[in-house]
């Protein structure tokens, strides 16, 4: 049985005609944690922005558990089980965070009658204590790491099959990524999600990443070697 859960081949995309990813080819297996580094500017971004059904590639084939992604709308793919966290703080400032949680639940509507939304809530709320301590707390008036793991949860709340992170250690502690590292590792081994993981931190992502691909002017390459070995080496030769 093919393994593969999300299958980039040949795509190109970009923004008003300038071109941003050139021919890039990536594979995400069932239940591992995929690592996509690069310099700014180099497409990753845009890579997650094409995986979501933000963008539409120019050329290329997107697969998602054998099928094509063409003309699925973004919402259709998240119903379906892709779900992007962008870098922004992507919350609602002015909800608390369990209204937060409950509003973007409720996007799903009736597609949701199968899943329990307390069911979601307990196990986020262990994923993240300091959400549930702050449960009453209006997302704006939080810090910028407390956002980040509102966002994060926010792209939780559906049950996903695969979690989309892009730089989800922006405005955290140098303890809270530490924490959030073993989290993500979490949701793959224990909850057998998917995850594709853009992250500038790079020493950081390396211990939880089965497989690596960098991604540089757009051409996307694979780590051939042990990813946790990339930090024992100059990181720039390969930015």
């Amino acid at each position: 049985m093919d393994q593969t859960c999300i299958s980039m081949k040949g795509v190109s995309a970009g923004y008003g005609g300038v071109p941003v990813l050139r021919d890039v080819s990536i594979a995400l297996g069932r239940r591992e944690v995929v690592g996509l580094i690069g310099p700014n500017g180099s497409g990753k971004t845009t890579t997650m922005k094409v995986i979501a059904g933000l963008l539409a590639p120019v050329s290329g084939e997107l697969q998602y558990q054998g099928l094509s992604l063409s003309g699925m709308p973004p919402l259709e793919r998240r119903l379906n089980g892709i779900s992007y966290v962008p870098q922004e703080r992507n919350v609602f400032p002015n909800l608390t965070v369990l209204e937060n949680l409950e509003t973007a639940f409720g996007v799903a509507g009736h597609r949701a009658k199968n899943t329990s939304l307390q069911e979601r809530l307990d196990l986020l709320f262990t994923l993240f204590p300091r959400l549930a301590e702050r449960r009453t707390q209006l997302a704006g008036s939080m810090s910028g790491g407390e956002q980040r793991m509102v966002a994060i949860a926010i792209g939780l709340v559906l049950p996903p099959t695969v979690l989309l992170l892009d730089e989800p250690t922006t405005g955290l502690a140098p303890h809270m990524v530490s924490q959030l590292m073993t989290t993500v590792e979490s949701l793959c081994r224990e909850q057998g999600i998917t995850i594709l993981i853009v992250e500038q931190n790079i020493i950081s992502m390396v211990g939880i990443v089965d497989r690596l691909f960098i991604l540089k002017d757009g051409v996307s390459q694979e780590y051939n070697d042990d990813p946790r070995e990339i930090g024992q080496k100059n990181i720039w030769e390969y930015l």
